[in-house]
């Protein structure tokens, strides 16, 4: 009654449901560990089994529970393709690539964090002592110049050509700033490096989306695969079953004289050789699997390998899409492809290292305004070191031949006429795709009309063979033709049928869109 009850509440739509497929072992898993002393997970730790405290059961009899509660539920392609957006191990590697590009955007602000110095010298022995002390700090700025502030303290008897180092008794103050007037005015190596990282945590985001589109279309197609080579199998299985089933009325009939013996050797032929077919069509299903527990994983990532009690019976109604979205369909898929807007964000970053190559062609030019002022008592008998002290400069530099902002300009403005090219291509690509998943569309649609009515014929013709080997008007080579047929009939209309839908992933990937 209990286990009536259980078996019950088996039927469950989960997107992963374990209970009903077998984890592939893996040789590098000890599997031999004992989990009598793992621990209870806090929510069994929680819960009271007296039996006053839980609400009333329902038990029926086994024999009451409809046969559809004791089955699984089928597994359904949005199941795989829930577990491939939750636990595909290179979708997850890609996600990952967010928290590369963030960590690099980060590494970028580094270069304008604000720095602090400091240094301590001492010449205590010698015929000028000597002591220095210095601390600063330094803030890059994001227009491309700097702060300076900083404090030293000079004692000591020092030589008349090191009077500089020299101050006050109070130790000098100075704070200054560095501004470019040319080159690294408008962008320098740190804005490029900052710029780029930002448009490449951009970049990542179509790069993301396109594996995820590729992964399930990919596993949609598996997971096609694994439907039609089990509905395969199930139709070797009925031509099996048909030369099985006629055995005991060949036999009778071989002993009234209605059949030569010669009918049996070929009916058991014919089992053996519709056996043979049967063991292929198992392969196939078995390699189908394993390929789809590539993609259908549990939310721990293992591989799960579905059992045959996961196959849908039917496949599912065939709608092809309207007119109107096969017209839109071209326009739809370039501006939706995240390979055009990956190639989009490569090209501003293209554009950023032109513009920092076309940066190093200026002159070097800096101004520089630097303050200082000493306190405490005076150290110098002229008293130089006490007046408020401030200086102005421009320093200028430049490379005459400037080879290396060619160079780097040249390579640049390739690099960008690549990716305009590669755009085109990638654009003609998309809607190539496009429209070639129509083709397969169409083409698959037309042939599942031609395969059920071939279908229906088969099985019409089959019925009459039927009737004319049992009124002895045919013998069993030539009803063998007749169910030969039905069963390929069967297996072409599984046949368009699985590549009707395997077409309508690839034409729901050509168009960009998202599981």
């Amino acid at each position: 009654m209990v286990a009536a009850t259980w078996l019950a509440g088996c039927r469950s739509t989960s997107p992963n449901p374990p209970v009903y497929s077998e984890p592939i072992a893996h040789d590098a898993i000890d599997n031999t560990k004992p989990v009598i002393n793992s621990p209870m997970p806090p929510e069994l730790q929680t819960v009271s089994f007296d039996e006053t405290l839980l609400p009333p059961a329902s038990v029926r009899d086994l024999e009451s529970v409809p046969l559809e509660e004791l089955q699984p539920a089928p597994l359904d392609v949005q199941d795989v393709l829930t577990a491939v957006q939750t636990s595909y191990p290179l979708l997850t590697s890609a996600y990952l690539n967010r928290d590369v590009a963030s960590g690099e955007n980060l590494a970028a602000w580094g270069d304008f964090d604000l720095k602090l110095k400091g240094s301590s010298i001492s010449r205590p022995e010698g015929f000028y002592e000597t002591y220095r002390q210095a601390v600063s700090m330094e803030k890059p700025l994001f227009s491309g110049g700097y702060l300076y502030g900083g404090y030293r303290l000079g004692e000591g008897n020092f030589p008349a050509w090191y009077g500089e180092r020299q101050t006050n008794g109070g130790g000098e103050f100075a704070a200054g700033v560095g501004i470019p007037l040319l080159k690294d005015r408008t962008i320098d190596k740190r804005r490029a490096e900052l710029f780029q990282a930002q448009l490449e945590r951009q970049r990542v985001e179509p790069e993301i989306r396109a594996q995820l589109i590729e992964f399930s279309r990919v596993a949609t197609i598996y997971y096609w695969d694994w439907v039609a080579a089990g509905k395969a199998r199930t139709a070797q299985e009925g031509l099996l079953s048909l030369a099985q089933e006629r055995v005991r009325n060949i036999q009778e009939r071989i002993e009234v004289g209605d059949l030569k013996q010669i009918t049996r050797i070929t009916n058991e032929q014919l089992i053996a050789s519709r056996e043979t077919r049967l063991i292929e069509s198992e392969r196939k299903l078995q390699s189908a699997a394993i390929k789809l527990s590539l993609f259908f994983r549990d939310p721990t990532g293992e591989p799960l390998l579905p059992h045959d009690s996961l196959l849908p019976q039917h496949f599912p109604p065939t709608h092809l899409p309207s007119q109107e979205e096969f017209t839109a369909a071209n326009d739809a898929a370039i501006a939706a492809s995240p390979l055009l807007a990956e190639l989009n964000w490569q090209i501003r970053q293209a554009r950023v290292s032109l513009q920092q190559a076309e940066n190093s062609l200026l002159p070097k030019l800096d101004a520089q305004l630097y303050a200082s002022k000493d306190i405490g008592e005076p150290t110098s008998f002229k008293g130089d070191k006490t007046p408020f002290e401030l200086e102005v400069g421009v320093f200028g530099e430049v490379p005459l031949q400037r080879r290396a902002a060619f160079g780097k300009i040249n390579s640049t403005q390739a690099k960008l006429r690549q990716l305009s090219v590669k755009s085109e291509f990638a654009a003609d690509k998309t809607i190539a795709a496009v429209q070639d998943a129509i083709s397969a569309l169409l083409n698959a649609n037309e042939r599942i009309k031609r395969a059920e009515q071939n279908v229906s014929l088969a099985n019409e013709a089959l019925q009459l063979a039927q009737i004319q080997f049992d009124a002895g008007d045919i013998d069993v080579v030539e009803l063998n033709i007749y169910e030969q047929a039905t069963t390929d009939a069967r297996l072409i209309e599984i046949s368009a049928k699985a590549d009707f839908f395997k077409a309508i992933a690839d034409y729901r990937a050509a168009l960009s869109v998202e599981p």
